[in-house]
């Protein structure tokens, strides 16, 4: 009878013994699993806070850019966007880190999600720890509420962005047109310029000068005493074109003959005034282009 008695004793305290190791052994599975989730949750916010300061750099460089795109001169900070890239390399830097943002959300979204699912199940399998695992729940659920957040204010930087970026588009254009503008008004005026300044002349002897029809004679009577005079119409091809700004001298083709000027140029611009016949030897030398050049720009030089 006692040996019966031990026997059912022993047994029950190897029950007692096995149910006891079993919680044991359940119980630390728990504290372990509790533990992860507490370091996953200051994991997370470390990654909360890193999200929010990388939210808040974006805006910055994002503002920073506007302002240059503005035109207006930014200081810059440490940490900040290198200031020697340009408006359109500053904006696909932001575009990169936008993206990365995004990814950063959805991971952590994740990871929250998964969080919370084994916080439900540790709450559901052990009560004596309802109180603490629903801290860590209520924890997840703010980080979720800031995660949310963060993703309206990625929102509002990606249509920042993309106004910006479309507001660039716009200036460059703009800047196209103001470009393509700019060149033709300076082809016309170096054009105007090149017209302005484009003189010609001819040297010849009286009958040269009359077959050509640059010349004709007028006045006198009977056939006698008539003066040559430039003809109404001149003929630019029949002429020598020079740009009066660098052609300062002309040489008469003899050295020996004297030529006198024909056509209304201003001869008090000449280093040497004609002689009393109105004769010039050694070549035209003008002082003053645009008072030389000012009364016609068709000088006739014909031999005597």
């Amino acid at each position: 009878m006692n040996r019966r008695f031990v026997g059912i004793a022993l047994a029950a305290v190897a029950f007692v013994a096995a149910a006891c190791d079993g919680s044991k052994k359940e119980l630390e599975k728990t504290l372990v699993q509790v533990q992860q989730i507490s370091a996953e949750k200051d994991s997370l916010l470390k990654d909360v806070m890193a999200t929010s300061q990388f939210i808040a750099d974006v805006s910055t460089e994002l503002a920073n850019v506007k302002s240059r795109a503005a035109g207006k001169p930014v200081v810059g900070k440490p940490g900040e966007m290198e200031s020697n890239l340009t408006p359109s390399q500053q904006r696909d830097a932001i575009k990169a880190k936008v993206a990365e943002l995004t990814a950063r959300l959805n991971e952590s979204e994740s990871r929250l999600g998964a969080s919370r699912n084994r916080v439900r199940d540790l709450t559901a399998n052990n009560a004596g720890l309802a109180s603490q695992l629903a801290a860590y729940d209520s924890t997840i659920a703010s980080f979720k509420k800031i995660i949310d957040t963060q993703k309206t204010e990625i929102a509002s930087l990606t249509e920042q962005l993309n106004a910006v970026q479309a507001e660039n588009t716009g200036l460059k254009a703009d800047k196209a047109v103001l470009t393509t503008e700019k060149t033709q008004l300076t082809a016309e005026k170096t054009q105007l310029t090149v017209e302005k300044n484009t003189v010609y002349y001819v040297i010849g002897t009286e009958d040269e000068l009359f077959k050509k029809g640059i010349i004709i004679k007028q006045g006198g009577m009977l056939g006698l005493g008539k003066t040559a005079v430039p003809a109404a119409t001149l003929k630019e091809s029949d002429f020598t074109a020079v740009d009066r700004t660098a052609v300062m001298e002309i040489a008469f083709p003899k050295a020996d003959k004297a030529y006198k000027i024909i056509s209304r140029q201003d001869i008090t611009a000449l280093a040497t005034a004609p002689d009393k016949s109105d004769r010039i030897k050694g070549g035209v030398k003008v002082t003053d282009a645009v008072k030389f050049w000012g009364p016609s720009k068709f000088l006739i030089l014909m031999e005597q």
